[in-house]
């Protein structure tokens, strides 16, 4: 279910990253962290737009390409029943960015 609901988020991401990024494991895996800070910030009582800021302010300098596509990710776990806010959601973004 969580795989199906990827298809928008991934390629929000997949657009904002360079081609050649695409099924790197380290790229890949900076996309998964995202998600995670994201859930993070939804677990800790911040609301969607409070979240938006402080995951795009803590980006590291080499992820600043991700910027554009935080907030679709935002919009996208914050629609999540929070019964599927589990490790299962970055794992996911994952693996549709390593077959990408």
């Amino acid at each position: 279910m969580i795989r199906t609901l990827l298809a928008i988020p991934a390629l929000m991401i997949g657009l904002a990253t360079p081609a050649m990024a695409q099924g790197d494991d380290t790229e890949c895996r900076k996309q998964g962290q995202i998600a995670t800070n994201i859930m993070s910030e939804r677990r800790n009582g911040a609301n969607a737009r409070r979240a938006e800021r402080r995951v795009i302010r803590s980006l590291p300098e080499d992820s600043r390409n991700y910027e554009v596509a935080v907030p679709a990710l935002v919009d996208w776990i914050y629609s999540l029943p929070e019964d599927q806010l589990t490790p299962e959601v970055s794992n996911a973004l994952y693996q549709v960015c390593m077959s990408q």
